[in-house]
């Protein structure tokens, strides 16, 4: 009885308007997979490699798509619209999941745990982000940091009880602008490591030597500064 009141409570959260962003987030999978699919059939250099680029984004985040993807050889406007669309098709298919159905989801022992943590980011990013309202959900969304992604941003609006098309329009800002900012990064890295040439790896490898010896040398002094020499106890008095 308690179980059948459980679901009835839940299927009543789950709203017209949850439903809505789950329809569009199913036409938009739909329209974007045939999209693919024709690039393909044309095109297929680069277009039937599309699916690394999606997979790779799931696994690494969207730096990691951008650099392969400008690697492979798909233009910059492609690439803009396949990084920012995935992430924005899987805000539309999971966000009325995590905000309505969030209990149920959890069990799920393939992809609860997973829910589970994207719940809880969302939790402790909620009071840095509140006092600021949709430019700050923006700014979130825009940094290049694991759980700052647009899956994330949807619920951290969620929680903090911005509008639901106010929220959407941040994220989407936000996440169109990081995958912009990742390209151009990109195309300045590939510009300026074809100016160096093949001095490229070295000048890497003095980067990574340089702050290896800065973080050890940070480790050493912060150890000597914590482990303190006890001083001397007092030696006993001798009687006479």
């Amino acid at each position: 009885m308690r179980h059948h009141y459980t679901d009835k409570k839940q299927a009543s959260a789950y709203g017209p308007r949850l439903r809505i962003i789950e329809r569009i987030g199913q036409a938009c999978l739909t329209v974007w997979i045939s999209v693919l699919i024709v690039l393909g059939v044309l095109w297929p250099d680069p277009y039937a490699d599309v699916w690394q680029l999606v997979l790779k984004q799931m696994a690494g985040g969207r730096a990691v798509s951008v650099g392969a993807g400008l690697d492979q050889g798909f233009s910059r406007i492609f690439l803009l619209f396949q990084c920012s669309l995935q992430d924005i098709i899987i805000l539309l298919l999971l966000y009325p999941l995590l905000v309505a159905g969030y209990r149920r989801i959890v069990e799920w022992h393939i992809v609860g745990p997973a829910i589970a943590s994207i719940r809880a980011a969302a939790e402790r990013h909620k009071s840095k982000i509140e006092p600021y309202g949709a430019l700050g959900l923006m700014i979130f969304v825009f940094f290049p940091f694991w759980t700052t992604g647009a899956l994330v941003g949807g619920v951290i609006g969620y929680l903090i009880g911005m509008r639901t098309r106010v929220t959407f329009a941040a994220v989407i800002i936000g996440n169109f602008l990081a995958v912009g900012a990742w390209i151009w990064l990109f195309d300045r890295m590939r510009t300026f490591s074809a100016r160096l040439g093949s001095t490229m790896p070295w000048v890497i490898l003095s980067v990574v030597l340089i702050i290896a010896v800065i973080a050890q040398v940070r480790a050493l002094a912060k150890r000597r500064y914590l482990v303190k020499p006890t001083p001397p106890a007092d030696e006993p008095r001798k009687e006479d």
